[in-house]
């Protein structure tokens, strides 16, 4: 079970042995004993050679690897298979990509994917994996021709004896293999004699994904297969009251109605048949007794709570109250942001199968395990009966984390008799999702003569839907604040938070999200006030963070910051240390035809360690970019009465392609242990983009998003 603790500087992800830890300056991943046996540990495959749980060698020379991690669009399939085929000296074109299954009967550990873990936290055990299987091959090959292992040699999937010029595969060794003894301590590879990782090798699935045939979790067709959709409450905390079901059981093709705890489910033979039956069924809603929910009182609830006296503490140095008492000389900011929705591009679905002996799942989810326990508490099945079947999944970003969507699915075949398929509309998954906690952020800084900061005190208020206890931190929402990577003598972080009849949930790159914004902005608001140039000021308050300072250096060299404004160009700048990776961008704003402004180039530098996939790599730091554009220029949900009124892509705007800036990603070359990557470039563009805006205007933006602040598109009017 992934168990997420609270401390005081730390959010631990502990995940079936392997614990995550974001906080401090980065990000640090500790293997406990138990999850390393897991690599040395022999399985039952069948007729195949299975040194562990991760991989199986079959005659025929073909190697099957399974992949414990979600892949929804980030590479992973590619990536982790990488790492046990580098240390095996496997043939890669006769490696086979199989996906782990909750329930099947192995121990894989956590199936959890999320906090940018996956290569971080599996980077040692997946090679030592590789590296036990490639030593029992090697101690069979060299049984069998009695030579000394060291003289043995493995490339292409193959054993080798140069001076008598004897070659083996490792199909026709893998019996033998399968009798030695699993090495406790396989020595790896030096990464200077890699083969496989660090190069751009085609990723797995690209193929399947261009021609339309990848299965996603609305591509999943079990024989006997019903649909299903769920009538929700226009007001959000609504039940049914009165359920007027004629009409939509006479729509043809409709087979039951009946109420689950979403809402009304409408099953039929198609999706067509169900949605029809949607429209005809007539629901009169009951509302809680709590007042509806409504984003600008939620707003100013929550810059009330910024004064609230019982504001838990998240770090505390110094003495930032005493350093700052006495108003003047005190730079003073307060920041809004709001709440966000993931709007993953496959909508929430969920396909369940429930007999009185088992429960089949196909879930396009990060979290398999809590998959399968939540469908073993409806059904009251032992776990061990409860099967969830992994799909791609078209996008995740931290909302397929939850399990509101299997919940829909297993309620509902329940009652059918027959495997069963949920589908969100859209609609229902922008009304009735989970969103990223809306904050609000007051800082204060105290200059020294020099203009550093000599003090500083950030608070933070966040809407969150689970208790609010007085004195508590919710450390996933201080990150990126609690560990701000300058060089401060007196710091103080503090937490407080408001309930709300919303439901929240993580949101790519957690508390990043927002403190990146806030934190850069704000630091930039500092060197305006000391006079100093931005990038200059940073680097001075870097001194302890060489790599993140490298990283800057670099992009104020390649986006040409010293000419920037002679030029006819304005930049902003950001820089940060999100899941363990050091980040610095620029972003380059110009004049349009138009006369206005529009973001024309980001420039990125990253240190995220050894990198395994230079592609996906990049792809990840691109995508995150323009994840983190669109969101400080568009997004945000307003909820009126309860109401969500940004209930599709007409109302809530994604950033379009002609809005996309050129994007320049360059990767620090590293030996360093690898760090996350899917998040790491999302905090910096929102600040990149204000603090960019500033310079070419001298407007200073402290709520986003951007676009409704100005009154305006992507376009900037001066």
């Amino acid at each position: 079970m992934a168990i997420f603790k609270l401390t005081r500087r730390r959010l631990l992800i502990s995940a079936a042995g392997a614990t995550v830890v974001a906080g401090g300056a980065g990000l640090w991943l500790g293997i406990d004993k138990v999850r390393n046996k897991r690599f040395r540990k022999p399985v039952d495959r069948g007729d195949a050679f299975a040194p562990s749980v991760y991989l199986a060698i079959h005659a025929d020379g073909t190697v099957d690897i399974w992949l414990t991690r979600s892949e929804m669009g980030q590479g992973v399939s590619t990536a982790l298979p990488m790492l046990i085929a580098e240390e095996l000296d496997a043939d890669w074109g006769q490696v086979r990509v199989r996906q782990a299954v909750a329930g099947d009967g192995y121990d894989y550990g956590q199936l959890f994917t999320a906090a940018s873990s996956s290569v971080t936290s599996q980077y040692v055990e997946l090679r030592r994996a590789g590296a036990c299987a490639r030593e029992m091959l090697v101690a069979a090959a060299a049984a069998r021709w009695g030579v000394a292992k060291a003289q043995c040699t493995t490339a292409g999937g193959a054993v080798s004896h140069a001076s008598s010029g004897r070659r083996l595969g490792y199909g026709e060794l893998a019996d033998a293999a399968a009798a030695e003894r699993v090495p406790i301590r396989p020595r790896l590879k030096d990464p200077s004699t890699f083969r496989l990782i660090g190069q751009p090798i085609p990723q797995r699935g690209i193929d399947v994904v261009v021609t339309g045939a990848a299965q996603y979790g609305l591509d999943v067709q079990p024989p006997g297969l019903l649909r299903a959709v769920v009538v929700r409450s226009p007001v959000l905390g609504g039940h049914p009251a009165t359920i007027d079901d004629r009409a939509a059981r006479a729509v043809s093709g409709v087979t039951d109605v009946f109420p689950v705890t979403a809402g009304v489910a409408v099953v039929a033979s198609g999706s067509a048949a169900a949605l029809a039956g949607r429209r005809a069924l007539r629901v009169e809603w009951r509302q809680a007794g709590e007042p509806p929910p409504d984003t600008d009182s939620i707003a100013q609830a929550l810059l009330e709570g910024l004064d609230a006296p019982d504001a838990g503490t998240a770090r505390s140095q110094g003495d930032a109250a005493k350093a700052l008492a006495g108003g003047e000389g005190v730079h003073t900011a307060t920041y809004e942001l709001p709440f966000l929705a993931h709007a993953c591009m496959e909508p929430m679905n969920a396909t369940a199968h429930v007999t009185t002996d088992e429960c089949v799942l196909w879930v396009p989810t990060q979290d398999p395990h809590g998959a399968q326990r939540t469908a073993a508490e409806l059904t009251g099945l032992p776990l061990d009966r409860v099967t969830v079947h992994t799909t791609l999944l078209g996008g995740g970003f931290g909302r397929r984390t939850a399990h509101d969507f299997v919940r829909d699915a297993v309620e509902v075949a329940l009652r059918a008799g027959a495997p069963v398929q949920v589908l969100w509309t859209r609609e229902d998954d922008l009304a009735h999702g989970e969103f990223r906690e809306a904050t609000a952020h007051r800082l204060h800084a105290r200059l020294a003569a020099d203009g550093r900061p000599e003090a500083w005190s950030h608070r933070i208020c966040g809407a969150q839907s689970w208790a609010v206890d007085s004195g508590a931190v919710n450390m996933g929402g201080v990150m990126g604040a609690e560990d701000v990577p300058y060089q401060i003598e007196h710091l103080h972080v503090a937490w407080s938070g408001v309930r709300v009849q919303l439901p929240t949930r993580i949101w790519r790159s957690v508390g990043h999200s927002y403190n990146g914004f806030v934190v850069e902005s704000f630091v930039d608001e500092l060197a305006a006030a000391a006079g100093a140039d931005p990038v200059a000021y940073r680097r001075v308050l870097l001194e302890g963070q060489p790599r993140l300072r490298r990283c800057l250096d670099r992009v104020a060299e390649l986006s040409g910051w010293a000419t920037a404004a002679a030029d006819g160009r304005w930049l902003g700048v950001a820089a940060n240390i999100c899941m363990g990776s050091h980040v610095a961008q620029m972003l380059e704003l110009t004049r349009a035809p138009d006369g206005g402004l529009r973001a024309s180039k980001v420039w990125c530098m990253v240190d995220c360690g050894l990198v395994v996939h230079p592609d996906t790599a990049k792809a990840q730091i691109e995508g995150g970019i323009l994840f983190g554009l669109g969101a400080a220029l568009h997004g945000g949900m307003q909820i009126r009465d309860g109401r969500v009124v940004d209930d599709n892509f007409h109302r809530h705007r994604l950033l379009r392609m002609d809005e996309a800036p050129e994007i320049h990603v360059e990767l620090v070359p590293s030996a360093e242990h690898p760090t996350g990557l899917g998040e790491a470039s999302v905090p910096g563009a929102a600040p990149a983009l204000a603090n960019a805006l500033f310079r070419a205007t001298g407007q200073r933006v402290r709520r986003l998003p951007m676009a409704e602040v100005l009154k305006t598109s992507y376009i900037v009017p001066i």
